[in-house]
């Protein structure tokens, strides 16, 4: 394609192409679930949603279909039982993910 021999000159560094694995970041991944199931009990414990709100408002939310969001919930079961023993305030998911509403 017409300019990539100059973008590969100037733009590229040599031995960068192979560098490191392509897809989805597990990290990221993992960091979005946590915060996922976090919104799911913050909606549905202190803000007392139906569950068919909550799905509605997580795949609006996380850009996920309605299976991945169960799924996610389902895998990560643990944590909803941890966040149901400790029973955090609101607060705690405001330090937490400053970035979100809560």
């Amino acid at each position: 394609m017409r300019g990539e021999k100059f973008f590969n000159e100037v733009i590229r560094e040599p031995g960068i192409e192979g560098a490191g694995r392509k897809g989805r970041s597990t990290s990221l991944i993992l960091k979005r679930n946590e915060c996922l199931v976090a919104r799911y009990f913050y909606y549905g414990y202190l803000k007392h949603r139906c569950f068919e709100d909550i799905l509605k408002l997580l795949v609006l939310e996380f850009f996920l279909s309605p299976t991945t969001v169960c799924q996610v919930v389902k895998d990560n079961s643990a944590q909803l039982h941890t966040l149901k023993e400790k029973a955090p305030t609101v607060h705690f998911f405001q330090r937490r993910w400053p970035n979100l509403k809560w």
